[in-house]
């Protein structure tokens, strides 16, 4: 014989169930509420909201903020190459930085952005602009301790880890700070190279792009060295090694030209 269950019966056991379930939901809330848990992770080394679920730290920041003005300053240097350069070799060299520099400018400006940290602005010229970083989202550190102004400062004070820069400046991990004047980056060309630079043509341009360009490689390669050393990370440590390998066997090639140009004249 069948069993016919009534509309007004059936509702009722859901009605009693719908109660015990968020009766059981309550408990774990207030369960989780009184652990004190928080989600959000260490102050020096966050969770990553790339959505790799890995932790980065201060010197992944500094590695990515000074890259990127290591790179914006190479890329301004390569391009020029193109209508002044005499020699192919210096050409070609040329268009290889360009397109490697940019492509990882872009990546590191991404790793910035998802952090919350503060991405070098560019000047007119390309280089870092003398009013330090701006940050993504205009308001700082989204951690809230950072400058008390609301906004990153680029001296190394207000950092948002409380470990001194993440910019480099007086910073734990005695890396460079991306200054915007290049000063204490090293390295990195002074405006008065990049005139001299700009106004070269032929075997000139060619040195002087050179040797610029080595001591501007030197430079990269031991901020790149500091973060396979120091970093948290691993995106971040397998680009810095990517670029001491890269940069590495560029300097070697560009010193072979510079040997041989200077043997032709």
């Amino acid at each position: 014989m069948s069993t016919y269950r009534s509309p007004a019966r059936a509702s009722g056991a859901v009605a009693v169930a719908v109660v015990a379930a968020l009766s059981l939901a309550s408990c774990g809330t207030d369960t989780a509420s009184s652990s004190g848990t928080t989600p959000t992770g260490s102050p020096t080394a966050s969770a990553s909201p790339t959505g790799t679920g890995q932790a980065h730290d201060a010197q992944d920041v500094s590695f990515a903020q000074g890259m990127i003005q290591y790179h914006r300053q190479a890329i301004e240097m390569a391009d020029l190459a193109e209508t002044r350069a005499e020699s192919q070799d210096v050409k070609s060299l040329a268009q290889d930085i360009k397109q490697e520099d940019q492509t990882q400018v872009d990546q590191m400006t991404q790793w910035l952005t998802s952090w919350g940290e503060p991405v070098p602005e560019a000047s007119p010229t390309g280089t870092a602009s003398p009013t330090g970083t701006q940050s993504p989202t205009g308001t700082g550190s989204p951690t809230g301790t950072g400058s008390p102004t609301g906004t990153q400062s680029p001296t190394g004070t207000g950092s948002p880890t409380g470990t001194g820069s993440p910019t480099g400046t007086g910073s734990p991990t005695g890396s460079p700070s991306p200054s915007s004047s290049g000063g204490n980056m090293p390295g990195m060309a002074t405006q008065e190279e990049l005139d001299s630079l700009r106004d070269a043509t032929g075997a000139d341009f060619d040195q002087q792009f050179l040797t610029l360009m080595i001591k501007h490689h030197e430079g990269s390669v031991e901020l790149a060295r500091t973060e396979t050393e120091q970093g948290e990370y691993q995106p971040a440590k397998d680009a810095a090694q990517s670029i001491v390998d890269t940069q590495s066997q560029q300097i070697q090639e560009m010193k072979r030209i510079q040997s041989e140009n200077q043997n032709q004249y």
